[in-house]
Formats: C-alpha cells, sequence, structure tokens
C-alpha cells in the first residue's frame, strides 16, 4: 500500500516544477526585442497592436486619447508603456497601427512629435 503512494508523488512534484517553470516563461521587454520592432518599422511595415503585444507582452498602462490632425479630424491614439527595471518605453497607435520607432530603454523619445494631442476640453 505504501507502493501507490511513494510513485504518482515523484510525478506530481514534476508536474508542478514545469508549471511553475513555464508560468515564469513570459515575454520581457528588452533593446532586442525593441530593435525587432525597429526593424519591421524601418523596412516600411505597419504594425498592429496585437504584433506588438505579440514581442513585447502586455504594456504595464496604457492610455487613449485623440488627436487633431490638419483636417481637423479627430483620431484616436492608443499609447502604451513599458517598463523595465525602472525605466520606461512609450509607444504610439493610431488606428491599431504603430507610429513611430521605438527608443530603446534609457534613450530619450524624438523632440519633436509626430503626433499633436487635443487638450481634453471641459463638456
Amino acid at each position: 500500500m505504501l507502493r501507490f503512494i511513494v510513485r504518482p508523488m515523484p510525478a506530481s512534484v514534476l508536474f508542478l516544477t514545469v508549471v511553475f517553470g513555464l508560468s515564469a516563461c513570459g515575454p520581457r521587454v528588452t533593446n532586442r526585442n525593441i530593435d525587432a520592432l525597429n526593424a519591421q518599422m524601418d523596412a516600411g511595415r505597419a504594425l498592429s497592436i496585437k504584433e506588438v503585444e505579440a514581442i513585447l507582452g502586455q504594456p504595464t498602462r496604457h492610455t487613449s486619447q485623440l488627436i487633431e490632425q490638419q483636417t481637423t479630424r479627430e483620431l484616436p491614439v492608443v499609447r502604451y508603456y513599458y517598463e523595465e527595471n525602472g525605466k520606461t518605453v512609450e509607444l504610439h497607435f493610431v488606428d491599431n497601427k504603430l507610429q513611430n520607432r521605438i527608443p530603446h530603454f534609457g534613450e530619450k523619445p524624438p523632440t519633436e512629435a509626430p503626433l499633436q494631442m487635443k487638450p481634453k476640453s471641459a463638456k
């Protein structure tokens, strides 16, 4: 009887080890991942939110805003923020497409912003 109790124990320990091991294997935001996305942007490819999430994972936080274009048409903008080791990277999506190159951790974003944000009006 003791034999049946001891046998399943190594299998259950192995199973739990594998489950905990795989749960720690989520995507991490690294400069290498950012370089992969920037290479696709440089090739003229518009990346969707889903494609960016597949490489970088879920953002730490994100916001949505409206921008005003020269034609005075408003477009929804989604900003994703990724934080790693106390540093933040910010991504801008318009119409679910990544709009600009992604700076590496520690780099400053470009000074001229490609998107002009409209201040929220009190309604």
